[in-house]
Order: C-alpha cells, then sequence, then structure tokens
C-alpha cells in the first residue's frame, strides 16, 4: 500500500510539472529586462543625412524614418551594439539562443522595433527558456534624385546588405565567444529574421565568405572626414568594407545553426549548396516587396508608399516617382525548390491561393472549413514550434557543425604588438603597413606607415580613450595615461 501511494505521489508530481509547460515551446519565464552589450568597437556607420524632398515629405507623413536615407561622404565610428534577453530566475545551463533581425528595408527599424516584432519576439522567446537578442544592424541606402523621380542604385543597395551581413556574423561570434558567461550551447544559436532581417538571416547561413558576394560592391567606397595635421585641411578616407569577420571577435564561426525566414531571399542561388543548416521559411505568393520566387525587391516602391501613407497625401505622392533598383533576388518559393532537390531539411509555409502580401501579419482569411484564419498567429506558431524542435535535436542536422565550413575559424596572427601600458606597438610581421588613431569623434590624431620591426610611440597623444586602426587588422580600444 505504501508502494503504491509513494507511486501515486511520484505520478501526480511528474504530471504536475508537465502541466507547468516545457521548455522552448511553453511560457515558463517572465523576461529580464534587456542588458546592452557592445558585439564590436569603432564600426563605420553612415553618419550623415541625405535630406532631400522625398526625406521631408516623409518626416511630413509622420512615417520617418521609412526612408531615411545617408551620403557615404561621411561615417562615424560607433559601437555595434545588440540587447540581450534572458528567462528571469533561470539557472539552466547550454540554453538555446535566438538572434532575432528586424526588418525595415535596411532604412528603418531598430533593435527595439514594435512594428517589426523585434520586441515581440525576444520577449516571448526568452519567455520560453531561450537567450534573445535584438541587433542594431547597420542600415542606409544611398538615394540620388532627378527632379520628381528619387533612385535607389543597385549596388549601392547591395554595399547596404553587405554591411548589414557582417554585423549579423559578428553578432553570432559574440554569442560563441561569450558562450560560458551567458550560459548557451554553441551548437544551439539561431537567427530569426523578418523581411530584410530574414534575408540577413538567410545570407548568414549560405553567404560564408567575403568571395560569395558580388566583386562590384567594391566599385563604391564610404569615406570618414578626418583633419589633416600635415595639410591643415579636412580629407576624405576611403574605408574598405573588407571581409565578413573585420568587425567583433574572432576565433568563432559567425554562422547560425538555424534560420528562422520570414519572407526573405539571397543574392546568389549558388551559394545554396555551402550549407545544411535547417532553414524555416514563409512567405506569401502575392509579396511585391521580397520576390516570391525571382526577381527584384521592391518593385513596386510607389505602391509601398501609398499603402504606408493616409489617402489625404495621394495627390502630393502622385506628383513623386521612387524608383528602386537591386541586385536580382531569389525568394522562398527558390529556395524551397532548391533545398529539396539538395535533400537539405526545412519547412516551408506558403499558404497559396489567399493572395497574401509582404509581412501578413496583419491578414485574416476564411478557410475552407468556413473558420477564420489569423495569419499573424500561424506565422509565429509554426516559427516557434520549428525553433523549439529545433533546441531539443528533433530535427536532422540540428546539432553539430553549423555549416559545411568548420565551427571554429583559424585566427590569424596579428600584424603588431602593443607595448607597455598600450603608448606603443611594434609591426611583428608584414611591411609598410598603414596606422591611424581616432578619438571618439572620429577625428584622426595621429596617422603613418610603419615596416616590419619598427615600433611607433602614441605618447605624443593627450591622455583618452582612442581607437588604433592598422592595415589588415581590426581597430582596438587604446587608453593613452602619461
Amino acid at each position: 500500500m505504501k508502494i503504491n501511494l509513494y507511486l501515486a505521489a511520484l505520478l501526480c508530481g511528474v504530471y504536475a510539472f508537465a502541466a507547468d509547460g516545457v521548455r522552448y515551446k511553453d511560457r515558463l519565464f517572465e523576461t529580464s529586462l534587456p542588458t546592452t552589450v557592445t558585439v564590436a568597437d569603432s564600426v563605420p556607420f553612415l553618419d550623415k543625412s541625405y535630406y532631400n524632398e522625398l526625406t521631408s515629405l516623409m518626416n511630413m507623413f509622420n512615417v520617418h524614418p521609412m526612408f531615411y536615407m545617408y551620403s557615404e561622404e561621411g561615417v562615424s565610428f560607433r559601437p555595434l551594439e545588440m540587447d540581450i534577453y534572458e528567462p528571469e530566475g533561470d539557472e539552466a545551463e547550454n540554453r538555446a539562443a535566438v538572434l532575432v533581425c528586424h526588418g525595415g528595408a535596411f532604412v528603418a527599424g531598430t533593435k527595439t522595433s514594435f512594428d517589426q516584432k523585434a520586441v515581440a519576439y525576444v520577449d516571448s522567446l526568452a519567455a520560453r527558456g531561450f537567450v534573445t537578442a535584438s541587433l542594431e544592424y547597420r542600415l542606409g541606402v544611398l538615394m540620388s534624385s532627378r527632379k520628381e523621380t528619387f533612385v535607389i542604385d543597385s549596388v549601392d543597395f547591395a554595399r547596404t546588405v553587405y554591411k548589414s551581413v557582417q554585423d549579423v556574423n559578428a553578432a553570432i561570434r559574440y554569442l560563441r565567444t561569450n558562450a560560458k558567461a551567458l550560459r548557451i550551447d554553441t551548437n544551439k544559436i539561431y537567427i530569426l529574421g523578418n523581411s530584410a532581417g530574414a534575408l540577413l538571416g538567410l545570407e548568414n547561413i549560405y553567404a560564408l565568405d567575403e568571395k560569395d558576394f558580388p566583386s562590384y560592391l567594391n566599385e563604391g567606397a564610404q569615406y570618414v572626414k578626418m583633419y589633416s595635421d600635415e595639410q591643415s585641411k579636412y580629407v576624405y578616407d576611403t574605408i574598405p568594407l573588407g571581409g565578413l569577420d573585420r568587425y567583433g571577435p574572432r576565433g568563432a564561426s559567425g554562422v547560425a545553426n538555424g534560420v528562422v525566414a520570414l519572407w526573405g531571399g539571397i543574392h546568389d542561388p549558388s551559394i545554396l549548396k555551402n550549407s545544411k543548416v535547417p532553414v524555416f521559411l514563409a512567405h506569401g505568393d502575392s509579396d511585391y516587396v521580397m520576390p516570391y520566387k525571382v526577381g527584384y525587391a521592391m518593385t513596386e516602391a510607389d505602391k509601398m508608399m501609398r499603402d504606408n501613407i493616409s489617402d489625404e497625401y495621394s495627390i502630393v505622392l502622385g506628383a513623386i516617382h521612387l524608383e528602386v533598383h537591386t541586385p536580382t533576388l531569389y525568394g522562398s518559393y527558390y529556395i524551397d525548390s532548391v533545398l529539396t532537390k539538395n535533400k537539405v531539411y526545412h519547412e516551408f509555409y506558403n499558404p497559396e491561393g489567399y493572395g497574401l502580401k509582404h509581412e501578413f501579419y496583419d491578414a485574416t482569411r476564411t478557410g475552407k472549413d468556413g473558420k477564420e484564419i489569423v495569419f499573424a498567429d500561424s506565422v509565429q506558431n509554426k516559427a516557434f514550434d520549428f525553433l523549439y524542435r529545433l533546441a531539443v535535436g528533433l530535427i536532422p542536422g540540428a546539432e553539430g557543425p553549423s555549416a559545411v565550413s568548420p565551427v571554429f575559424a583559424m585566427v590569424r596572427p596579428s600584424i603588431i604588438s602593443m607595448g607597455e601600458g598600450g603608448l606603443n606597438f611594434t609591426v611583428v610581421r608584414d611591411s609598410d603597413v598603414a596606422y591611424a588613431v581616432f578619438d571618439l569623434k572620429g577625428k584622426r590624431v595621429l596617422s603613418g606607415r610603419a615596416s616590419k620591426g619598427e615600433t611607433v610611440w602614441l605618447s605624443s597623444v593627450n591622455n583618452g580613450v582612442y581607437f588604433l586602426h592598422v592595415q589588415g587588422e581590426n581597430p582596438r580600444r587604446v587608453v593613452i595615461r602619461k
């Protein structure tokens, strides 16, 4: 009898525990307040607002900053930041993590966006037991104007995408590098992206090297305006785009172990062979912002503007025209066909026949059974269930190396060796390398070139915090105390 009573009590305890919910599937926790971390120091953000007639109109229509453009003639060096959310009171080790990348056509949205679901996703997933993060990746697409026509060039658009891909890669490396402190499993780091963020998530797992991007990206340039003591005037220095690991920590893979891509795409179908990472795709078959099959993004830019601006401004909108030129993009339908052929595990949610457009969160339709379909619920439920099954190992390929390339990359030896107290550095390999020291406002206070074996002293610089840029190296923070 005692044994039976004990078993009954034990079973009651098991069922009571099960009734509380399942980690990664059910809301079990409160979500902590976000902790803002620096993924990389001294990252060049486009800084000069390109104010023109269209920008003024957007402000008047109160849709700022939907088309908030920049000029690459000026940048400012700022930290690349990310907000991290955790399940409150959670003591588990080796937790799964999700990096959320907001949408916004690379001209709008932030890591705290509500309309792009960034906050909703990080909060909901953290409450289910994931460690979540929301990234403030770089934005800004150049625009030129010809009378009433405003044009975005495909090369400029592609350069913006590349810089954002660098940021996402750096964020994944940050999570892996800090996995012990964050108590996360380095083989369970995923991306959930919406629109532009979905494109970034897919590019992260398929474009594994700068060679996977078109060479024409280097035809443009980003510049930093600095005062030259030698020339006694302001000059422009070109900042090369660099490799995918140009910013942030090195030594760990920057490729995620799984991706949820909501209405996303990729720039080159040939890169789909680079990875067998599990993917969840969602896309509407009437999307005119991100191509469902193959095409160009934002082909109906004028329609996008009209859909986001009230009717009272329709006369004004009729007087202007927006042209957006992007590289050819391959949408979810195309990606699904290739992954199916390559026998890569993925899931594709494409409710065809309902005329669903881009970001069909707010769409409702009547199903064949006469019941209302709320697509905001169905998208989230399917995406979250995919992440749950990834985290608990129910999806093939969910564990282990995140791509065809190894999880850990070889760390390249540094070109320089810092001296004691950070007051000097010595070139230990390569010859004739350029260097420059910038203050926190982006002003260059010291620059030159040095050869192997040469020591450069920084003692001529006033006390303070600076960023040292050496050709071929990541920028490094230097504190001068004399």
